[in-house]
């Protein structure tokens, strides 16, 4: 939906503007689309092999909401407003593996379970999920949000440069260097066969 300035993500900057300066129907309204991040976590959750107990998610769904509330004045308008909410679930997410990956160290130390802490499925990724969104946030913006929107947002590149307001070559070539680059900061975290 383009608006008269040709900026297609004005009408979400309007938006949230309105909810900041106390508008209540603007409030009503924000608050109805970012009813889009248990939906966004639960598709999250599941592409990293559902990793988290059901109480563990409800805290990660509070966490992402009460994150997105506190920096709305921080949206900028550069994606719409569920594009925007992705990042911080994906954050939000990462940052419960890593405190579920800190306890496990924990409990290894104090000489808990060690099998079921350790017990893998088959076919489980060759390293921690954890690992993956770190080398990806290491790439940097924009690299990573193309990334992270091409794989875990399953946005095609047509629909990622029309969001970004760039060329398709362009995004193409953001991806496939940052790519290159992921490939690299993984290679030490891939299991080598005996």
């Amino acid at each position: 939906m383009s608006t008269e300035s040709g900026d297609p993500y004005a009408a979400d900057l309007d938006l949230v503007r309105r909810a900041i300066a106390g508008d209540g129907e603007a409030t009503g309204a924000v608050l109805e689309r970012l009813g889009c991040v248990p939906a966004i976590l639960r598709s999250l959750h599941r592409r990293l092999g559902a990793p988290l107990r059901a109480d563990e998610l409800a805290e990660v769904d509070q966490s992402a909401l009460a994150a997105l509330w506190s920096k709305l004045a921080g949206f900028e308008g550069r994606a719409t407003l569920e594009s925007w909410a992705f990042r911080f679930v994906q954050l939000e997410l990462h940052k419960a593996l890593d405190r579920r990956r800190r306890r496990a160290r924990l409990t290894l130390l104090d000489g808990d379970d060690l099998a079921e802490l350790s017990a893998r499925e088959e076919g489980a990724p060759a390293f921690d999920p954890t690992i993956l969104h770190t080398a990806i946030a290491k790439l940097g913006p924009p690299t990573s949000d193309i990334v992270s929107e091409r794989h875990f947002g399953e946005l095609g590149f047509d629909e990622i440069a029309r969001r970004r307001g760039e060329s398709v070559s362009t995004i193409k070539a953001r991806y496939y260097r940052g790519l290159e680059r992921l490939k690299a900061l993984l290679e030490p975290h891939l299991r080598t066969e005996s």
